[in-house]
C-alpha cells in the first residue's frame, strides 16, 4: 500500500507539472516583423519573357507606323500621262515619229515606299524602206504601232533627312516587265498589218511633284525598254541607199503625266 500511494502521488506532481509547463513548451514566437508566412505574400511563379509576351516583336513601332501610313499615306491612284517615245542604236536610224505616246496606269501603295503600277502603253513610229523579210526588193512607206500592257513596281526614296528640292520632287526608281505588241502596216500597197507580241523589261527613274496632297500630282518619267521581234536581225535598206545589217537597239520612253490619288 505505501508504494501504491508513493506512485500515486509521483503521477499526480508529474501531471501537474506537464500542465504547466506544456504551454511555454508548445508556444512559438511570431516570426520577426510581426505577422506570419500565411500574411506574407508570395513571389508570382510565373515571370513573363520575349516568348510569353503577348504580340510580335516590336509591334509597338509597326503600329505606329501603320497609324501613320493610314493618316497620311496614299492608297490607290489613276495616271493619264503623254510623251515621247525614241529608240537607240539602228532602232534609232530607222523609226521616225514616236510624239505623242501615251499611257494610262492605276496604282496600289503598299506603305510610303513601295507601289505597284499596272498600265497600258502606246507610240507610233514610220519609216520608208525595204524590210528584206517581208518585202521584194522595193522601198515602201510603213506605220508601226507598239502597245504595251504591264505591270511595275515604284520605290520612292526617304527624303525627310535630304535638302528641300530634293524633298520637293519625290524621286523615284522603276522597273517592270510586259507584252509588247507591234503592228507594222505597209502604207504603199496597203497589205495587211504584221501583228507581232514579244516579252519585255523596262527600267527607269522618275521624280514627283506634289500639286495638292493626297490628290494630285505631276510625275516627270523616263524609261527603257528591252525588247525584240522575231525580224530585229532581218537587213533593211533605206532609201537614198543606206542600208542596216539589223534592227538592233532598245526603245525609250520620256513621260509627263498627272497623279489622281485618294
Amino acid at each position: 500500500m505505501p508504494g501504491c500511494v508513493f506512485i500515486s502521488r509521483f503521477l499526480s506532481i508529474f501531471i501537474a507539472l506537464f500542465l504547466v509547463l506544456s504551454p511555454q513548451v508548445f508556444a512559438q514566437d511570431p516570426p520577426v516583423g510581426g505577422t506570419s508566412k500565411t500574411d506574407r505574400p508570395e513571389e508570382d511563379d510565373f515571370k513573363p519573357t520575349p516568348y510569353t509576351s503577348y504580340g510580335d516583336f516590336n509591334s509597338e513601332d509597326d503600329e505606329a507606323e501603320d497609324t501613320r501610313f493610314f493618316q497620311y499615306g496614299r492608297f490607290f491612284g489613276l495616271s493619264i500621262g503623254a510623251g515621247y517615245e525614241g529608240a537607240t542604236g539602228n532602232k534609232g536610224l530607222l523609226y521616225n515619229g514616236g510624239f505623242p505616246a501615251f499611257e494610262l496606269k492605276v496604282l496600289y501603295w503598299f506603305d510610303f515606299q513601295l507601289a505597284l503600277a499596272l498600265g497600258v502603253y502606246t507610240a507610233k513610229h514610220f519609216f520608208n524602206g525595204e524590210l528584206t523579210a517581208y518585202s521584194d526588193a522595193t522601198i515602201y512607206r510603213y506605220d508601226l504601232n507598239i502597245f504595251k500592257v504591264g505591270a511595275d513596281l515604284r520605290y520612292y526614296f526617304t527624303t525627310k533627312d535630304l535638302s528641300a528640292p530634293i524633298t520637293f520632287a519625290s524621286p523615284y526608281l522603276t522597273a517592270g516587265f510586259g507584252t509588247y505588241s507591234r503592228s507594222l502596216t505597209n502604207k504603199t500597197n496597203a497589205a495587211q498589218p504584221i501583228e507581232e507580241t514579244s516579252v519585255g523589261f523596262n527600267a527607269g527613274a522618275g521624280l514627283e511633284f506634289v500639286v495638292k496632297p493626297k490628290k494630285s500630282y505631276f510625275n516627270l518619267e523616263g524609261k527603257i525598254h528591252v525588247v525584240d521581234f522575231e525580224d530585229s536581225q532581218a537587213k533593211v535598206n533605206l532609201s537614198g541607199g543606206t542600208s542596216l545589217k539589223d534592227q538592233g537597239g532598245m526603245f525609250f520612253s520620256l513621260m509627263g503625266s498627272f497623279l489622281f490619288t485618294w
